[in-house]
């Protein structure tokens, strides 16, 4: 048994059974208090030779992370007589010889839950002379092999030998299978330089069976390109993300399928699952100088589209299918989270998405193609009015207010930019800084806009490069936002798309 620090603490359990460790993570770990269990996902087959390995796995390998021999010795059946056939019958008694574990073990195969992933086992200590009620694991932390603990071996982690596994995760070899069928069926060209579908803006929820619906996610569209030794991370612009993003450099170890091209959203996710757009958008921020560095919110890769996997191409395929086989792939705590959806109830779900604090939701039609356009067969609906707009300008502060009053916006029509209002809220002290370093460079003695507009306080005019998002409550007839409020910079979009978002009838039939 192995303690292994990866995406999250978790001990590896292992039997050698036919040439090759079949293996199960225990995210609590193990126990010797008869009765209490523990939740034991099976994963991949492992190497004899990965038996005795203490050390790291370095990042883009599969189990990246810090690994230390907790434990090891002997087993043998309690009941049967070979170990592939008990793990095939999904129950194993075995009996440990180990240097921690001893007596009498049960690992039994359960059915998993609606929407679980993995294959889940249960791991419990049977009743014998060996059990222990008042055992802790935290009270056995070294390793057998070296008397190091976790903590210790981090602390070194430069001097500790390296574990290259170049490959990704794989519970029950499927990487292995799915690879081969692959390469033998004359798979078709993996597709680069993908442009995302766009959803059409509509005014309404509604229910219809012929499509699904999804949460909307707040955070920066991505189409991931995963294969063996290279990945691709890029924005809906054509920008690359990857090197803003680091963690995602291991994307390989998230999918049973290498390679394989998915469409799916960065997010920051807070401790309710929630997305925080504010929170990934201090992901780009360079460090500032003098600054001790803080350690950035961890981004998750919210994935809920699947246009290549298998040596196929699968854009043509229905989207529900193409669903279907994402959610297969995704290994479920390696950075990438599938995106779950409802068929039909798309005004339920929309309820569901206003009460917890949320933009909105998608609609798509189940039986819809992967398309590089923006489509009706995508919608989304948002609960409250939000957008991006271009900065044309900033205003001179007045009282107390530094660096600037509001920002300039507006957006593209017929290749001009149209002046939408200005945005005088939501920001801080710091976010007035960072934006006012961005702007300066960019300053132009003439206005952007084809109707400049009158201001307050004397107004500064840069070049219409950057992208805010903004909320608002409305339009007025006039075409000014109402109430705006500046939500936070977006990356990910090219300034000359940016046009004025018209909510279209929410018609299913369209």
């Amino acid at each position: 048994m192995q303690e292994h620090r990866a995406t999250r603490l978790h001990w590896d359990f292992r039997l050698e059974a036919a040439g090759v460790m079949p293996s199960w993570a225990v995210t609590k770990g193990p126990t010797m208090v008869a009765g209490e269990k523990r939740l034991a996902m099976q994963t991949e087959d492992h190497p004899m030779d990965y038996r005795t390995f203490e050390g790291v796995i370095p990042d883009g390998n599969y189990g990246a992370g810090e690994v230390i021999v907790w434990d090891e010795g002997f087993y043998r059946l309690f009941e049967g007589d070979d170990p592939v056939e008990q793990i095939a019958k999904g129950k194993l008694k075995i009996i440990l010889e180990g240097h921690k574990l001893k007596g009498l073990f049960t690992l039994v195969k359960m059915k998993p839950r609606d929407g679980e992933h993995g294959k889940p086992w249960l791991l419990f200590k049977d009743h014998d002379e060996f059990e222990d009620p008042n055992w802790k694991v935290e009270d056995h932390a070294e390793s057998v092999k070296t008397g190091k603990t976790l903590a210790q071996l981090q602390q070194s982690r430069k001097d500790a030998p390296i574990w290259k596994s170049n490959r990704s995760a794989a519970p029950d070899g499927t990487a292995v299978k799915r690879a081969a069928r692959a390469k033998a069926a004359n798979a078709d060209p993996i597709p680069r330089d993908v442009k995302p579908m766009l959803t059409t803006l509509v005014d309404k929820p509604f229910d219809d069976d012929r499509w699904l619906f999804e949460l909307k996610w707040d955070g920066y569209r991505a189409i991931a390109v995963v294969e063996q030794q290279t990945l691709t991370l890029t924005s809906r612009n054509g920008k690359d993300l990857l090197h803003q993003f680091r963690e995602m450099a291991s994307l390989a170890g998230a999918f049973r399928s290498i390679p394989v091209v998915v469409d799916g959203e960065l997010c920051v996710l807070d401790d309710q699952g929630r997305p925080d757009f504010q929170a990934l958008q201090s992901r780009d921020k360079p460090e500032a100088r003098g600054l001790k560095r803080r350690k950035p919110s961890p981004v998750t890769f919210v994935v809920f589209d699947l246009l290549y996997a298998d040596g196929r191409d699968l854009r043509a395929r229905p989207l529900e299918e193409r669903k279907r086989l994402l959610e297969e792939i995704v290994v479920p705590d390696r950075g990438v989270l599938y995106s779950k959806h409802v068929l039909g109830k798309g005004l339920a779900l929309f309820d569901l998405a206003e009460q917890r604090g949320l933009e909105g939701i998608v609609g798509k039609v189940r039986t819809s193609p992967y398309r590089s356009i923006r489509s009706r067969e995508w919608v989304k609906i948002k609960i409250k009015r939000r957008q991006e707009f271009v900065i044309g300008g900033w205003t001179e502060p007045r009282g107390s207010r530094k660096e600037f009053g509001a920002l300039l916006v507006g957006y593209y029509d017929g290749g001009e930019l149209k002046y939408a209002g200005h945005v005088g809220t939501g920001f801080d002290a710091k976010r007035l800084r960072e934006l006012m370093a961005k702007l300066e460079p960019l300053e132009r003695k003439t206005s952007p806009f084809v109707d400049a507009p009158k201001t307050n306080t004397p107004a500064h005019w840069v070049k219409p490069q950057l992208v805010g998002e903004v909320a608002f409550a409305e339009w007025t007839r006039e075409g000014i936002l109402r109430q705006p409020v500046f939500i936070g910079l977006r990356i990910d979009k090219d300034a000359l798309n940016v046009v004025r978002e018209r909510e279209q009838r929410a018609d299913p039939d369209a």
